[in-house]
């Protein structure tokens, strides 16, 4: 396949694929005698992976440094095992995370639809348990009792207190 092909098939940039190259993320790729680069399967696998690991945060350097180890072979296996491990924990963490959003989002559309139809966001100070749905009252409540969440503000309030 030609960069072009790659391009096509990755939906990534002519330019993109010639920076992994560049970098040496995608070693197989091969000049012919005229010059032109050939891409094989395995380099469309490659930037499969390198855009997984850019997905899990990871920066060239540690991608470079998969490479060279993929490159190394089976001595290793023991620190690319270690490396996806980190990454999956991370993920986990960070999804998460994400779970938790799209309610946090919900909450505040129906907070500011609700203040825009009163005019205010002072509503929301005058409006009864009984006024807020349930869902929003069950979501907020969970705003509220984020562990991190609270303690990254109890710690604020510490610095701000001190300032």
């Amino acid at each position: 396949m030609t960069i072009k092909d790659v391009a096509k098939r990755t939906g990534h940039s002519i330019y993109t694929i010639r920076y992994y190259v560049r970098e040496g993320l995608l070693p197989g790729a091969q000049r012919d005698k005229n010059g032109v680069r050939h891409f094989s399967e395995a380099d469309l696998e490659s930037i499969y992976i390198i855009e997984c690991l850019k997905n899990c945060n990871m920066s060239i350097q540690e991608i470079k440094d998969f490479t060279r180890w993929t490159l190394a072979g089976d001595s290793t296996i023991k620190q690319r095992l270690k490396l996806f491990r980190d990454k999956y924990a991370l993920l986990e963490d960070k999804l998460a995370k994400l779970e938790e959003t799209p309610d946090a989002v919900r909450y505040k559309i129906w907070f500011y639809e609700t203040a825009a139809k009163a005019g205010t966001v002072a509503v929301h100070d005058k409006l009864s348990p009984e006024e807020i749905p349930t869902e929003m009252q069950n979501i907020r409540a969970r705003m509220k009792h984020v562990e991190r969440l609270t303690n990254e503000k109890i710690l604020l309030d510490k610095i701000s207190a001190q300032s």
